[in-house]
C-alpha cells in the first residue's frame, strides 16, 4: 500500500514537472490578425477585409483531443495504482 502511494506521488510530481517545463516555453499570441500555425486559414466570410480567425482551428482541435486522451490514460493509471487488492 505504501509502495503504491509513493508511486502515485512520484507520478504526480513528474506530471507537475512536465507541465512546468511546457509552460516555460509558452508564448503569447501575435497582436495582429494574421493567422500563424499549422493550417493558416482565416474566416471564409470576410473576403480578406475582416480580422478573421487568429490561430489554427485544426491544431486547437488536436490539442483538445490530446488533452482528453491524456486525461483518460492518467485516470486509468491512477485507478490501477490505487486499486485495493
Amino acid at each position: 500500500m505504501v509502495r503504491r502511494l509513493l508511486v502515485l506521488v512520484a507520478l504526480v510530481a513528474l506530471v507537475v514537472a512536465l507541465l512546468a517545463l511546457v509552460s516555460l516555453s509558452a508564448s503569447a499570441a501575435e497582436p495582429s490578425a494574421t493567422p500563424i500555425g499549422l493550417l493558416e486559414r482565416g474566416d471564409p466570410r470576410s473576403e480578406g477585409s475582416g480580422a478573421g480567425l487568429v490561430g489554427s482551428p485544426a491544431l486547437i482541435l488536436l490539442g483538445i483531443v490530446g488533452v482528453g486522451l491524456a486525461t483518460a490514460i492518467a485516470t486509468v493509471i491512477i485507478e490501477r495504482l490505487t486499486r485495493r487488492a
